[in-house]
């Protein structure tokens, strides 16, 4: 009886393994696709991110040129040396908040929107250009309306734009971007926005100063 018994159990153990056996290897053959497909989409998104910095290495989305440089420079406001964080643009519509800095050079465009050196200061009188890769920080500024608000911070203070308008030019266009008497802020970057390689167009978007407010000390929510 006793041998009986340890072979019935004998019997339901190697069932048992049998069954976990079993049960693993199909575990492991309908995961096995599963990993392969994370894989393809970990890939991808390198892939993605390569062709992203390799697009932004070739292209120059404020070509030399392009901004009529002011008459004279005879503004108030601090003077910043190339490359420094000047400040930061905040897209409402987008809830986007991007640095920006003092040049318009590969170094300043890995980082943040470039401010163009010899436009105005942003929310002085004339036309302040900052310059942005389309696939990066001015992903999605193509979405922007009419009326849509546009907000700088400076050490100066944070200044309130109204977009006016948006308009494309050809690359080679020089010229194009005018200074103006009142206060002005245009975006520039390559277009189409969905391109394979350097784009041959800019995309001007234009904006116009509708008030100063002070520098907030408080800290964001």
């Amino acid at each position: 009886m006793k041998k009986h018994s340890g072979l019935v159990i004998a019997v339901k153990l190697i069932f048992v393994l049998s069954l976990c056996l079993l049960l693993y290897s199909g575990f492991q053959i309908l995961k096995a696709p599963a990993e392969a497909r994370r894989a393809l989409q970990d890939w991808e998104k390198k892939r993605e991110k390569a062709s992203i910095i390799s697009l932004n290495e070739q292209e120059t989305p404020l070509p030399a040129g392009m901004t009529v440089p002011p008459q004279a420079a005879k503004h108030s406001q601090t003077a910043y040396s190339e490359g420094e964080i000047i400040g930061e643009i905040y897209f409402p519509k987008l809830d986007k908040r991007i640095a920006i800095l003092e040049g318009t050079q590969r170094p300043q465009l890995k980082k943040g929107a470039g401010h163009d050196i010899g436009s105005a200061p942003i929310g002085a009188a004339g036309n302040s250009v900052l310059a942005g890769h389309r696939d990066t920080v001015f992903r999605g500024i193509g979405d922007l309306k009419k009326d849509d608000l546009i907000e700088v911070e400076t050490a100066e203070g944070t200044f309130i734009y109204s977009m006016s308008g948006s308009t494309i030019v050809d690359g080679d266009a020089r010229g194009v971007i005018r200074q103006t008497s009142g206060a002005v802020l245009t975006l520039i970057t390559c277009y189409p926005f969905a391109y394979a390689g350097p784009a041959p167009d800019r995309y001007l978007l234009s904006a116009t100063l509708l008030r100063k407010e002070p520098v907030s000390l408080s800290p964001r929510p």
